[in-house]
């Protein structure tokens, strides 16, 4: 079965406008190569259990060098939900920031300094899937889902940070779409379209732990390596329950396999290059996700053969993958920005 999809909705709004204990996301991010900075924007949707719905946007950028670095949010109050499909074809609009199929447009203000983007892409034909489909189907109504209708495009358009402008001409960014009631227990979540070398390759991967009523579920891990023009999916079912994983932040460590390949990986970030940020469910309860969008990767990729399993491509990312780890207490090695 395809971990593909192509129905063209995958990125439209599945809040009905009414119901309550609902959250919605739609999130991208990129690497400006020749800052080395890395892009983070957030649109989303809360609906708590009590308590009037509003929406939010953040914006987040990480300079290696931690002098230039920016993060923000501002929050509105439910009536700033735009219309759908205006002139602009937003799939979303909050206030004057909005998400269609091929442009970001945004802009947060915050402690005194702005950040501002706009951002075209060129629209996937296919829609990315994290979740086998019987998994999918139950995680979206215990939990969440999550897809990824543009998982590698390339992006053009400019980023301001106050009086810093960052040009985009053609580098390759994701953007996702999560939507449900709840974050998972704890998670990790990783992707790299900027390897080293100029490899040509992707990785995505999503590690996570949701609590099944009052026992806690086991950790499910689902990667997925595009390769020199081969997709290998280690997020297929049979695959994902021999999958492996470990994280404690700022290190995760992972490993998947399918017939034909192995990969064998790490990503890690430094904690100055982290971010702690609080996360409220709309049922009450809190996540604190440590993000950064200039993280390390490394992955061994191996192919099977008569003899056994034989090494095949070692790719490294060095301040141009992003991770996330995830978690219901505070990470006490940092500060909570908001």
């Amino acid at each position: 079965m395809s971990v593909f999809s192509s129905d063209g909705t995958e990125n439209q709004m599945r809040w009905d406008r009414t119901s309550d204990t609902f959250m919605e996301v739609w999130y991208s991010t990129l690497t400006h190569e020749p800052s080395g900075c890395g892009v983070w924007v957030r649109y989303t949707i809360t609906a708590p259990a009590k308590g009037d719905p509003y929406c939010e946007v953040w914006g987040f950028v990480f300079d290696p060098g931690l002098r230039k670095s920016f993060a923000g949010k501002q929050r509105y109050g439910i009536d700033a939900l735009g219309s759908f499909g205006r002139d602009d074809g937003a799939l979303v609009r909050i206030a004057d920031s909005w998400v269609s199929e091929n442009h970001l447009e945004g802009s947060v203000v915050h402690a005194g300094r702005q950040m501002s983007w706009s951002l075209g892409f060129e629209p996937q034909q296919r829609c990315f899937q994290h979740l086998p489909q019987p998994i999918r189907r139950r995680a979206e109504r215990t939990v969440s889902t999550v897809c990824s209708p543009n998982l590698m495009t390339p992006f053009t358009g400019t980023v301001r940070v106050d009086g810093d402008l960052y040009e985009f001409s053609g580098s390759s960014g994701m953007q996702s779409h999560r939507w449900g009631k709840k974050h998972a227990s704890t998670w990790a979540w990783g992707h790299c379209s900027n390897f080293d070398g100029g490899a040509d390759a992707m990785f995505e991967a999503l590690a996570a732990k949701a609590s099944i009523g009052f026992l806690p579920g086991p950790t499910l891990t689902f990667a997925f390596l595009h390769l020199e023009g081969e997709d290998i999916a280690f997020n297929e079912l049979r695959w994902v329950r021999r999958a492996r994983s470990s994280y404690t932040m700022p290190t995760w460590a992972f490993s998947a396999h399918t017939d034909t390949y192995k990969v064998v990986g790490a990503s890690r970030a430094h904690p100055e290059r982290l971010i702690q940020l609080d996360y409220q469910d709309p049922d009450g309860s809190h996540r604190y996700c440590a993000n950064s969008e200039i993280a390390d990767l490394a992955l061994e990729v191996y192919r099977k053969t008569r003899a056994g399993w034989r090494h095949h491509r070692s790719l490294t990312a060095s301040g141009t993958s992003h991770l996330e780890f995830g978690r219901k207490e505070p990470f006490e090695e940092l500060a909570i920005a908001f």
